[in-house]
């Protein structure tokens, strides 16, 4: 197989750092070596010296042809807590900042307190194709169920942009919001024709990319580069309509998928974000109005739930029924029973009842409850979370099993009572 030339190149980057040194950000100056000029107030209350940036306030931010760098000082009397500072460099900047110095500058920024990969995109152009890149069917390669890990393709004309150097459509794989989003188009770089494909990488999966890329040398990081991108594009079979893909997909690097205990989870940390939504309708409602429209909304959800919406809530509860079977197999099980039938082993404290001190204050049994479980025996069983088997045998460890399933509990009796 012949493999397809291609420029490879990073289109975005942006991360936070954590840092006790107060001259980190002009370290971040010199290392990008590029003319970053302080911005200043020209608009609104002078007494105010905050910038807004990445939807959070600066004291010092530092411009460069639209790329931002700055940093946020200690709260007042607060001088244990570290300095933040962020980078968020776009494609022209980063077209002038070389390998060596990216490198330079990720290892430095990772070395401190703490480090916050929050975005890097990467593409490669390759020469046009024969149909473009873009112009591929993709829509098809998803309906057809060849196409693996995406679940959404968009495709937007771009006819009658100002942009001049995206003719034709762009092609959308995936969800903005998540850790990996593919854009397919057209380009124009240095007045020539090229067909790009650019992956947005975002939280866990940039972390892992910007960590390999500070371990890299100068060399390595384009095979590194090439390869992540590479690896995104997977087909399930191979057939006359997939295998032009071939020619593209050259050296795969695997990135690691974000690990979740629970995909329920996930749709818990949501609706928790939009909790000031909630009770900004609720407000405009009213609460009889609020409530009716809750309980439509969730029949309709109901009625448009998809299997993987059931396999997520079988695996919750199907976790939930293992981890309370244990339980109540921990609290039984004596060396002391009978072969006539179960029962309560003993000497059990007067003071401790299961009912009611279970889940909350059995995190932090008392000397005597303690003595009695490590009277029951080693008490350790193993649950499968759906991604691996976690072994369980302190009580704090069960407790933070069923803290998911308490947590749903409890918050939607509290939203929807």
């Amino acid at each position: 197989m012949n493999h397809l030339p291609r420029n490879v190149s990073i289109d975005w980057l942006r991360f936070q750092v954590s840092s006790y040194n107060s001259s980190m950000l002009r370290q971040i100056q010199r290392t990008l070596d590029l003319p970053f000029e302080k911005k200043l107030h020209q608009l609104g209350d002078v007494r105010d010296t905050n910038f807004l940036a990445l939807n959070k306030l600066w004291h010092e931010v530092y411009e460069f042809q639209g790329s931002l760098i700055g940093t946020r000082y200690p709260d007042s009397g607060k001088e244990d807590m570290p300095y933040r500072h962020f980078v968020d460099l776009n494609g022209g900047t980063l077209s002038a900042v070389t390998f060596d110095k990216l490198i330079a500058l990720l290892g430095y920024c990772q070395s401190e307190e703490e480090f916050i990969a929050n975005r890097i995109d990467i593409a490669l152009d390759f020469n046009p194709g024969d149909p473009r890149l873009s112009a591929r069917n993709w829509e098809s390669f998803l309906e057809d169920n060849l196409l693996s890990g995406y679940r959404l393709v968009r495709r937007v004309s771009n006819c009658g942009r100002t942009r001049t150097n995206r003719p034709g459509a762009t092609v959308y794989l995936g969800s903005r919001e998540s850790e990996r989003f593919v854009r397919i188009y057209d380009k124009v770089k240095d007045g020539k024709q090229y067909d790009r494909l650019e992956i947005e990488f975002k939280r866990s999966r940039a972390l892992w990319i910007m960590q390999e890329i500070s371990k890299s040398t100068v060399n390595e990081v384009p095979r590194l580069l090439n390869g992540v991108v590479c690896s995104q594009i997977n087909f399930k079979t191979r057939s006359e309509d997939t295998c032009f893909f071939e020619g593209y997909k050259f050296g795969p690097v695997d990135v690691p998928a974000p690990t979740l205990h629970l995909d329920i989870e996930r749709s818990i940390a949501f609706m928790e974000k939009q909790c000031a939504t909630f009770a900004m309708v609720e407000e405009y409602m009213g609460s009889e109005r609020f409530d009716k429209f809750m309980r439509s909304l969730l029949a309709a959800g109901q009625l448009r739930m998809k299997p993987r919406h059931r396999t997520i809530l079988d695996n919750a509860r199907q976790l939930l029924g293992v981890v309370a079977s244990s339980v109540l197999i921990l609290l039984l099980q004596s060396p002391d029973v009978s072969a006539s039938g179960l029962s309560c082993p003993a000497p059990v404290p007067l003071s401790f009842e299961i009912k009611q001190k279970f889940p909350i204050d059995i995190v932090n049994p008392s000397p005597s409850e303690e003595a009695y479980f490590n009277t029951v025996g080693d008490g350790c069983f193993e649950v499968n979370s759906g991604l691996n088997f976690q072994r369980l045998c302190l009580p704090g460890m069960i407790v933070n099993a069923l803290q998911p399933f308490v947590i749903i509990t409890l918050g939607m009796k509290f939203i929807f009572s």
